[in-house]
């Protein structure tokens, strides 16, 4: 059973915490459109709030003496400080790490660093991330296995494609997933998809 809510719906006749949803006098009201399967509410539109253990890919916009400034897709550029990082960044070039600290006002620091060489950033929204990466890393484990690429996901809707591999096939798959994220059995969908199209 499912069903599309609009925001503010009441999602659950209960008080639950989940992605996308608030709670008003035990009752759990739709932050932003979703879709509520077998008792899960599935966000179809969500801004990125940055989490202590996020993994992001960014792009390095400046240096300071704290560090570089790297643009996140987040109304604020996240800093990877310079104590913490061990390897030279140049401006414009992309890494992929975690999030080590996330202030109140949504500042962050990037931790476990690592340089991208060269390939093609995309940009999703944020709220397809989790299909895009599936269960265990089940569908971004297929779509690498199958096209030969290297792909990054960052949680904050920033994807890395490494040059190598069929680059086009990657990008194919993640339009079919972004544009089917609502719907079951997606897994097996691209997996069908890249087969026929590899």
């Amino acid at each position: 059973m499912e069903r599309i809510v609009l925001p503010g719906d009441v999602v659950w006749e209960r008080e639950v915490f989940a992605s996308g949803t608030w709670v008003k006098d035990g009752i759990t009201y739709a932050k932003v459109p979703g879709m509520l399967r077998d008792e899960k509410f599935i966000p179809l539109e969500m801004a990125y709030r940055p989490k202590v253990g996020d993994n992001v890919v960014g792009i390095v916009v400046d240096e300071r003496n704290a560090g570089y400034m790297v643009d996140l897709n987040l109304p604020y550029n996240g800093v990877i400080p310079t104590r913490k990082v061990r390897i030279s960044l140049r401006l414009g070039g992309m890494v992929y790490g975690k999030i080590a600290f996330v202030d109140e006002v949504g500042n962050v620091d990037i931790g476990e660093v690592d340089k991208l060489p060269a390939g093609k950033l995309i940009t999703v929204p944020a709220s397809k991330v989790p299909r895009i990466i599936g269960k265990k890393s089940s569908m971004l484990n297929q779509i690498r296995d199958i096209s030969g690429s290297s792909v990054f996901v960052g949680n904050n809707g920033y994807i890395w494609i490494g040059q190598k591999g069929n680059m086009q096939l990657v990008m194919k798959a993640l339009d079919l997933i972004i544009r089917r994220a609502h719907t079951t059995g997606l897994t097996d969908q691209v997996a069908k998809y890249l087969d026929e199209n590899r």
